[in-house]
């Protein structure tokens, strides 16, 4: 009897202990791991004349992989996107753009 008692507290030590080892080496990983990409924004300049046309150009600029944020000005006629480059590109928002039948230019 005492060699069960025994074994049970050793097997709940041991699996006391495998989570909050598990939870140490993510940790470990997760400080090693490369430094996070700094957030980049640009602007374009888009032939947009109507609300409609702000929430086609939100959405759609939105639903890709790596963009932060999306504001946009129906009355400056400019858009603006804050986004992470190891995620996505310029490129990228100019087709979607260029797909939905805007024009953009990048401002300098």
């Amino acid at each position: 009897m005492e060699m069960k008692k025994l074994l049970s507290c050793m097997l709940a030590a041991f699996l006391l202990a495998v989570p909050v080892t598990v939870r140490a080496a993510e940790a470990a990983t997760v400080s090693l791991g490369a430094p996070k990409a700094k957030p980049v924004t640009v602007n374009y300049t888009v032939n947009m004349h109507c609300h409609n046309c702000v929430n086609k150009l939100s959405e759609n600029l939105s639903f890709l992989k790596g963009v932060k944020n999306v504001d946009i000005s129906l009355e400056k006629k400019t858009v603006s996107i804050t986004y992470d480059a190891t995620k996505t590109t310029e490129e990228a928002f100019e087709k979607v753009m260029a797909r939905l039948g805007y024009k953009a230019e990048k401002q300098k």
